[in-house]
């Protein structure tokens, strides 16, 4: 079995603006099967509202419906989790953070690719080691 991942939104959207990155390549990776994306309808949300803002679109130059069909590829890549996101309490030092470690839980995914640091295994470890 593949291993499982969870990326935030942040990840997601340099993706999408740069598809030659290392974020668009972890994405690739996923879509070649090569590890299970798990989504959930947060990290979805925030992403699509990310990338719909207009003056991100105007600054790189992509449509509404390019975003909008982008956000639904994702969604046939990975996994969406179906299932409500287990309340962890505060993890981070930005609360809106918390639902990439619960997501991860949820979906039992050994990996988050992140650029945030609360969110990194120190900090975890630290948080869910007791």
């Amino acid at each position: 079995m593949p291993p499982s991942a969870v990326v935030d939104a942040s990840v997601l959207v340099s993706a999408f603006l740069f598809p030659e990155s290392v974020p668009g390549l972890i994405l690739k990776l996923a879509g070649q099967g090569l590890f299970v994306l798990h989504l959930s309808p947060i990290l979805i949300e925030e992403t699509r509202r990310s990338l719909l803002n207009a003056r991100l679109r105007e600054t790189y130059g992509r449509s509404e419906e390019a975003v909008l069909s982008w956000c639904t590829r994702r969604q046939e890549i990975g996994a969406v989790l179906d299932t409500p996101l287990p309340d962890i309490g505060p993890a981070c030092r930005d609360p809106d953070d918390d639902h990439v470690i619960a997501a991860a839980i949820a979906a039992k995914a050994g990996i988050i690719v992140t650029g945030d640091k609360d969110c990194s295994r120190s900090a975890i470890t630290k948080r869910f080691a007791s």
